[in-house]
């Protein structure tokens, strides 16, 4: 095998900066992967680039059933996903107002809410951890239930850079199947330097109208196709 092939094949070890793909095609995750792995205290075996990859596109938890990183298998981005134990719900530990379950077979809790007048649901997380250049997207998982009150109220969908301008809308889930999971886009931006920091996105109503059938599943930080 000839040199450049061979620097072309091979994969460093968990200590060094980047695996590269073999002589099949497998391309090579980005680079910055390990510095999250290590940010969190997970290690990773990197010493077959095909099985690595693998692993990296179905996902890793970096915090057990809460925060998930994988990479797009498309675009070879970062992603994350957020779990509803991750983000911060306003009375989410009171079961009067939201009650948690555990989906079969996945071990993962989602928040139901019951009842509450003030909606308030966010997330945070650091872009640093972000494919820079890159158009990202964040939506939420969610589910309509028939609940005891209103599920197609309007509510706001806000982007909180640190250093830059709010990004909000306005929407409701009208017309949202019942008992299925869908996607709702909360927003979308290019992560370019006046992006870089932390990021806050999140679900608010605040109004004294009770409000009820709504599951919440995840938040998902991924490119937008």
């Amino acid at each position: 095998m000839g040199r450049n092939q061979d620097e072309e094949t091979r994969g460093k070890d968990s200590k060094g900066k980047e695996v590269a793909g073999n002589s099949r095609g497998i391309t090579r995750p980005p680079l910055n992967f390990l510095a999250i792995f290590k940010n969190y205290r997970i290690t990773i075996d990197t010493s077959c680039p095909d099985e690595l990859c693998r692993r990296l596109y179905a996902g890793v938890f970096l915090k057990p059933n809460k925060l998930k990183y994988f990479v797009d298998e498309e675009s070879k981005k970062n992603c994350f996903m957020l779990f509803a134990r991750e983000l911060t719900i306003r009375h989410g530990g009171e079961e009067q107002y939201w009650e948690w379950e555990t989906l079969s077979g996945e071990g993962i809790e989602v928040a139901k809410l019951v009842m509450v007048s003030w909606l308030d649901i966010k997330g945070n997380f650091r872009t640093i951890n972000l494919s820079p250049g890159t158009l990202y997207e964040i939506v939420f998982e969610l589910k309509k239930f028939d609940g005891e009150f209103n599920s197609d109220f309007n509510f706001d969908l806000i982007i909180k850079p640190q250093h830059s301008k709010a990004l909000t809308r306005t929407t409701s889930l009208e017309g949202k199947p019942l008992e299925k999971w869908f996607e709702l886009v909360v927003g979308e931006f290019r992560m370019s330097p006046e992006y870089v920091g932390n990021m806050e996105f999140g679900v608010e109503k605040h109004d004294w109208h009770w409000k009820s059938g709504v599951v919440v599943k995840c938040a998902i930080i991924r490119p937008k196709k």
